[in-house]
């Protein structure tokens, strides 16, 4: 009996997770304002909700990595 009790606390603490990893990656793409792979904010939300972890390195790898390309721009001293 007291196993249940402790998988439904790892269960719900695994869905909490990623609950707020999918939240995470839905409001960082809505400040990108661009699409990568042609997926709006709600399908990386829903990419990183059912992939947890894939999911959010996926995402992670299109738009904050060192691989993506980005402009330059000139400091401001």
């Amino acid at each position: 009996m007291i196993w249940q009790f402790w998988l439904t606390i790892l269960g719900l603490a695994i869905l909490s997770t990623d609950l707020y990893l999918a939240a995470a990656v839905y409001v960082d793409a809505k400040k990108q304002r661009r699409y990568v792979l042609n997926l709006s904010p709600a399908l990386w939300a829903l990419v990183a909700f059912l992939f947890p972890l894939l999911g959010f390195f996926v995402y992670w790898l299109m738009h904050h990595s060192t691989l993506v390309p980005r402009k330059k721009e000139p400091f401001d001293y």
